[in-house]
């Protein structure tokens, strides 16, 4: 029998079975693909590197610093180009660069200046925040209608692909929607907010970290050192099918295969976690069945540099008031070395997401002919010698968080805390979609497993 099982190898679970392998507990990770790493791998051919999924991660990102050192990886860490401080918005069919100071906002023309002056008065607007505000109640509140569509929106397709009338804004947006209540302002909350770290950070002795950063060779690094640190420990291409609870602790089975350990944490999607434990909770897995899941459709390819002037920076977003169909487009060549041969320039381009599932489930040809068609009038350029380098295709991408995830997530915890102790969940759907929430949620897990060990 082993200690731990951990259902799932991504950067979740992934984090959480080499903490407890470095404490001493025996780890089994079970991954359904025949690679671990979830959406976080690099792939590479024809001279060019490419992510599956995120292309980078935040220098605010703790827990992430945190892997990284555990793994003692630092060495390997890459900042981003000072190019990358450029964001780009399309707005009056061409890319604006979004304003990273107030000489730039007052010239932005971004924004009309009614939006501007709106937008400034964010620190007199009257606190407003309830639990049930959706992510576009919360930015048109503190910004202003115009702001919201033509910044904050974008933001919401970028980082969740999804709906900002749907996401909630204190479960998508949680450190947002607490300035406001805490504060009365998002401006005025976050300014505490990044004081009172700054302060935190000098009493323990970390250096804050600027800017967006990956690894040399890819984000993917980190997910293939997590998988060679943990070896034997991990077997792919096990989908399983159940997990039971037996005396001492569980049964995890996969085709004619089981297994039995003293805890299980699953580190899968919603849905799948829910069907893995259906049969023991007897119908009570409803609230992970309800969370959706983006579809996205994301996009690599390449286009001669002589041909064409592209901008510099990490790339551009599309509001969701056009006819365009286009989520965002990164630039990943201009963020870091080593991406793409001398002469080319990588694209990324992300399409689907909820306000238009249906472009994942268009063919090779017509995707790759949209791709070209809204890019040529977005760039203002031929696009010849364009190449497609990989479409791939994510039904169910991104966990989007309802206003009500936060009690639903409490709630199923208390559940499996009542009828399944031993039982834990990891993953990025429970507190946030990006890397550092999928790694908090392995070193959370970590914790709280080490501890039922331990009774």
């Amino acid at each position: 029998m082993h200690d731990v099982i951990i259902v799932g190898g991504g950067i979740s679970g992934m984090t959480a079975a080499f903490l407890l392998q470095k404490s001493g507990r025996d780890v089994l990770v079970l991954e359904e693909k025949s690679e671990p790493g979830g959406h976080i791998r690099t792939l590479s051919e024809k001279g060019v590197r490419m992510e599956t999924g995120p292309h980078s991660f935040m220098g605010s990102s703790e827990f992430t610093w945190k892997l990284v050192e555990d793994l003692e990886m630092g060495e390997s860490v890459m900042p981003a180009s000072p190019s990358s401080k450029n964001r780009y918005i399309f707005r009056n069919e061409s890319l604006t660069p979004l304003p990273m100071g107030l000489s730039s906002f007052i010239r932005t023309p971004l924004l009309s200046w009614p939006a501007k002056l709106r937008l400034m008065m964010e620190p007199f607007i009257p606190n407003g925040a309830q639990e049930d505000d959706t992510a576009w109640d919360f930015f048109c509140r503190r910004f202003g209608r115009e702001a919201a569509n033509f910044i904050m929106s974008p933001f919401v397709s970028g980082v969740y692909a999804g709906d900002v009338k749907m996401l909630g804004a204190r479960a998508a947006f949680p450190k947002f929607w607490n300035f406001e209540k805490d504060s009365g302002s998002m401006i005025w909350g976050a300014v505490k907010y990044m004081r009172n770290k700054k302060r935190r950070l000098k009493r323990e002795g970390i250096e804050p970290k600027k800017g967006l950063f990956s690894f040399n060779g890819g984000l993917g690094n980190i997910t293939q050192i997590l998988a060679e640190r943990l070896r034997s420990g991990i077997l792919l291409e096990k989908s399983v099918t159940g997990v039971h609870k037996v005396e001492n602790g569980y049964k995890v089975e996969s085709g004619g295969e089981s297994w039995k350990a003293r805890a299980v944490v699953l580190a899968t999607p919603p849905s799948t976690t829910a069907s893995l434990l259906e049969g023991s909770l007897n119908g009570m897995t409803d609230d992970l069945k309800k969370i959706p899941m983006s579809p996205v459709a994301l996009i690599h390819w390449r286009a001669r540099e002589d041909n064409h002037t592209f901008p510099d920076g990490f790339g551009f977003l599309m509001p969701r008031l056009f006819e365009y169909r286009v989520l965002g487009t990164l630039f990943p060549s201009r963020l870091f070395p080593n991406r793409v041969s001398d002469g080319w320039q990588l694209f990324a381009s992300f399409y689907g997401g909820m306000t238009d599932p249906g472009a994942v489930d268009l063919s090779d040809d017509a995707l790759i002919e949209l791709l070209l068609d809204e890019h040529r009038r977005i760039f203002h350029t031929t696009l010849d010698g364009v190449e497609i380098l990989r479409i791939l295709r994510y039904p169910a991408a991104i966990p989007q968080l309802l206003p009500d995830h936060p009690e639903r997530i409490m709630q199923f915890r208390e559940i499996l805390k009542k009828k399944m102790p031993g039982i834990d969940l990891a993953g990025n759907y429970l507190t946030g979609v990006g890397i550092e929430h999928a790694i908090e949620s392995g070193y959370a897990a970590y914790d709280r497993i080490h501890e039922f060990l331990a009774n």
